[in-house]
Order: C-alpha cells, then sequence, then structure tokens
C-alpha cells in the first residue's frame, strides 16, 4: 500500500519528517520518506482550495496511492477541544462555496444549483473513508474555508449556518478530490486555537504541531506499509 500524507505548509509536516529517512525529491512539493519498514510520499499543496485541489489532483494522476491523509492544524469553535489536542475529521462541507441573499448566505444546495446527494455529496456533506479502527482519534465535523476567520461578525454567521467542531482551509478540496478518483481519504487536524476574534497571543502552534507528530506516529504504526 502507498500512502500520501498531504499538508498545507512545510511547517505542519517538519517535526513528522524529521522522523523519518528521506528517500527521493520528486520536486520541491513532493517527496518521499521511509520511517522503518513503512514508506509514505509527502505532498505540500500551499494554503486554500484551488492549490490544494490543483496539486493533490498533479500527485494522484502521476501515481497511484491508495490511502490519502490530509494533516495539518485546525481552529476550534467548541471548547470541548483543547489547544494541541488532535481529533481525526470525518466529515467536510464548503463553508464559502454559494450565494449572498440579502442578510443570509445559501450554499450551492440551498440556492438550487446542486443536489444535496449528488455525488460525492451526502445530504450536503463530504464523507472521509471509515479508518475501522487504525485512527484511534476522538472524530469531529470539518468546515473548509478559504480565509482564516477573525472577525465576530464572520464567526458568528458560520457558527449559526454549519455545526462544525473545526475549521480548516484545506480539508474539504482533499476529501472532494479522493472520493472523485476513489481513494481512501482521511484528515487528521491538531487544534492550534479557537476560531474567535483574532488574538494569536491565545495560540500554541508548536504544541498543536508537536502532538500533530506524536499522533501522526502513533496512527502510520498501526497502518502495514511494505516497500516495493
Amino acid at each position: 500500500m502507498r500512502i500520501l500524507i498531504v499538508a498545507a505548509t512545510w511547517m505542519e509536516v517538519k517535526l513528522l519528517v524529521d522522523e523519518f529517512v528521506k528517500v527521493d525529491e520528486k520536486s520541491h512539493l513532493l517527496k518521499e520518506y521511509r520511517m522503518g519498514d513503512m514508506q509514505m510520499d509527502i505532498l505540500i499543496t500551499g494554503i486554500g482550495t484551488t492549490f490544494t485541489t490543483f496539486h493533490l489532483c498533479n500527485a494522484l494522476n502521476e501515481k497511484k496511492y491508495e490511502r490519502v491523509i490530509n494533516i495539518g492544524i485546525a481552529g476550534s469553535f467548541t471548547r470541548d477541544l483543547k489547544i494541541g489536542e488532535v481529533v481525526n475529521v470525518v466529515s467536510e462541507e464548503f463553508a464559502d462555496l454559494g450565494v449572498e441573499k440579502d442578510d443570509e448566505f445559501l450554499t450551492l444546495f440551498e440556492a438550487g444549483f446542486m443536489q444535496a446527494n449528488e455525488f460525492p455529496f451526502e445530504n450536503g456533506v463530504l464523507k472521509a473513508s471509515n479508518s475501522n479502527g487504525w485512527i484511534n482519534l476522538r472524530k469531529a465535523r470539518g468546515i473548509t474555508i478559504n480565509k482564516s476567520l477573525g472577525r465576530k461578525l464572520s464567526i458568528d454567521e458560520i457558527k449559526h449556518k454549519f455545526t462544525a467542531h473545526v475549521e480548516s482551509m484545506e480539508g474539504a478540496a482533499v476529501c472532494y478530490t479522493c472520493n472523485w478518483m476513489g481513494i481512501e481519504c482521511y484528515q487528521i487536524r491538531a487544534i492550534s486555537n479557537y476560531v474567535e476574534p483574532r488574538d494569536s497571543s491565545k495560540w500554541n502552534i508548536p504544541l498543536a504541531l508537536e502532538n500533530l507528530k506524536e499522533n501522526m506516529i502513533e496512527v502510520l504504526q498501526n497502518v502495514s506499509v511494505p516497500i516495493t
């Protein structure tokens, strides 16, 4: 089995790859690593859905992967998740793709441009693959938006509209692409901050990245990946 780990930035995988042995560098975005008897490619896409979709499609067209794992940091909408906690995001929605009407935002489904169960959506939601127990992390619902929320008005609108636990800027793009291409897709995120009016002094990115590394190593150790 060949695994592709996808992250938006090098920062989000730097601690993880420090535990690996570099095998090959296919480009400045795509590199191959080994950890013990496991191997995986790591793709750095850039931030946001456009860059993520483009570079992920290129990678998936160049080589056959059976499993894609999207990793990175995320903001939490709920205080039930602690700063530094690592979660398995099992569903995604595009939270800024739609139509503004009067004083409300309508998704493409609500606006009538798409059917809620039009493939690969299920009731307007993108579903990650079932890990069948090899990812032993708390499950969370995610939304993807092409900006990091930091204004109270925007945050309140999103909270009212969606029931997500976490936000990222890439998760739905990875899930959408993989579902279309018939590839298993998973997402693991470490909480770096709460989604609230921006105050980066309250963030803890180093803790989130350290915990992401530790949990990803455990996840990878649960997967048997023979070297080919």
